[in-house]
């Protein structure tokens, strides 16, 4: 394992660790009351991470292709991040930087990539939902891979593991369609606490506070938009989101409206009351430019 002394084990564990053979974790969530401030996997980075911060989420897929990498064998690999249709999730930036880390810690080794799609969005943050509403919101019925995947070695990332529902339909959809053996690696294992899987909204919630956060991850240097940042914009009571929306770059503004429009979100019971005022805040800032947002 990577060699992490002298991190401060806060309320995660703070050195990589694997809990099998099937899966591999950065941190694994032991309090309530959320990451630790200093650690590999800390409470900012990650809840950043989320809402689209790449040089975070570079950070957690570097330090799990190092764990991957001492793990495999010769065997080919094909990675893959959580499903998705049309918006990806904080997870598919993982992506890249974790395969470009592997091939050069393990040049002898065959990687490949391939995307899982997913029918449809959830009706609502998923992060916010019950066990049960989880296993409703996702099954395998909803997932197929994009490509042949026959005998596969597949390494799929993801940024958390609470109930364990995702995992399931994954592992579910991969092995029916022919895949020979699924390893899972994760940023967070939080699966103690299953019985209260909210917890994953006060990990992605521990550096959003409002809009002025969501602007200042958005003027990083290393800004990757995704469907949780979407839905949080969505999420702010009106006063914000006109500070937001009048502030972010035009080119943000347009991505958020066509990942509206992608997702169908106005179409989905959660999000159509928040969609309508989003459509009209970014309407009269339009007008007040005198030029169309989106």
């Amino acid at each position: 394992m990577a060699d992490v002394s002298g991190l401060d084990t806060g309320s995660a564990s703070a050195s990589p660790y694997s809990t099998s053979e099937k899966r591999i974790c950065l941190a694994q969530l032991r309090s309530e009351r959320g990451l630790p401030d200093a650690a590999l996997v800390d409470a900012r980075g990650y809840s950043r991470f989320k809402h689209g911060d790449a040089a975070a989420g570079r950070r957690f897929a570097v330090a799990l292709a190092a764990l991957a990498a001492q793990r495999l064998g010769d065997r080919p690999v094909l990675a893959t991040t959580s499903a998705f249709d049309r918006v990806p999730p904080a997870a598919y930036s993982l992506l890249l930087p974790f395969v470009q880390q592997l091939r050069l810690l393990r040049p002898d080794l065959q990687i490949g990539t391939f995307r899982i799609t997913r029918r449809g969005v959830s009706n609502g943050d998923y992060s916010q939902m019950t066990a049960a509403d989880r296993r409703t919101a996702i099954g395998a019925g909803d997932l197929s891979p994009e490509r042949d995947v026959t005998g596969a070695l597949v390494l799929a990332l993801d940024d958390i593991r609470v109930t364990g529902n995702h995992e399931r339909a994954m592992d579910r959809c991969l092995l029916e369609a022919g895949v020979g053996d699924v390893r899972h690696l994760y940023v967070v294992d939080a699966a103690r606490f299953a019985d209260c899987p909210q917890i994953e909204s006060v990990l992605n919630e521990a550096a959003v506070a409002g809009a002025g956060d969501l602007l200042d991850i958005a003027d990083g240097r290393r800004f990757v938009p995704n469907a949780r940042l979407c839905r949080r914009v969505l999420a702010l009571p009106e006063p914000e989101l006109r500070v937001f929306v009048d502030r972010a770059e035009p080119a943000l503004l347009g991505w958020l409206g066509a990942a509206v429009a992608h997702d169908r979100l106005a179409q989905v019971p959660a999000y159509q009351d928040r969609v309508r005022v989003w459509d009209a805040v970014t309407a009269a800032a339009g007008a007040r430019s005198g030029s169309g947002v989106g």
